[in-house]
């Protein structure tokens, strides 16, 4: 049995580097597929449910490979390596995609952006003057700036690590102390 912090680093970049493939692969798909599906709730979804099944995956297998058992911290570790993994990976290709690969799909994503939020605004009865207040910020803001996207990164990393919070509540099975 391998020492269990060495253990959970190798599981961590390995699972984490699985799920940013993945990650990636929905991306470059949706990509293909048009701004339209990009931003669809199947793209939010499998961008939130892709990182937790491979954070998962690693935690088992640490699991595992520790005779069944994982501790809270270790698990802890393990899922939120993963979720930083996957999102720092997305994050960079984002930002490559974005700004240099196709421009054009950028500000086709920002005019989409600007179109779903005057229809989510209209549903909740919003006065015409906020909206346009609302419309004007959105449109003078570079939302797949490197600042932007990294501001992003960082609101992910705090939903990453409650998530990470409940997976390793979950998955944790801590060792029973020898009687003597």
């Amino acid at each position: 049995m391998e020492k269990i912090s060495s253990l959970h680093n190798k599981e961590t970049i390995q699972y984490g580097l699985i799920s940013a493939a993945a990650a990636v692969l929905v991306f470059v798909v949706l990509y293909i597929l048009g701004a339209e599906y990009f931003m669809s709730p199947v793209a939010w979804i499998s961008s939130y449910l892709i990182p937790i099944v491979f954070a998962v995956m690693g935690c088992i297998e640490v699991k595992k490979k520790n005779n069944g058992y994982l501790n809270f911290n270790e698990a802890l570790k393990v899922c939120f390596g993963v979720l930083v993994i996957t999102g720092i990976v997305s994050t960079i290709v984002s930002y490559f995609i974005f700004n240099y690969l196709d421009v054009a799909f950028a500000e086709r994503m920002k005019q989409l952006t600007i179109e779903k939020s005057q229809e989510a605004m209209a549903r909740f009865n919003v006065p015409e003057s906020e909206m346009e207040k609302a419309m004007d910020k959105i449109a003078e803001q570079d939302i797949f700036s490197f600042a932007s996207l990294m501001k992003s990164f960082a609101y992910a990393c705090i939903l990453y690590f409650i998530e990470a919070l409940i997976i390793a509540a979950i998955i944790k099975k801590k060792k029973p102390e020898l009687e003597f």
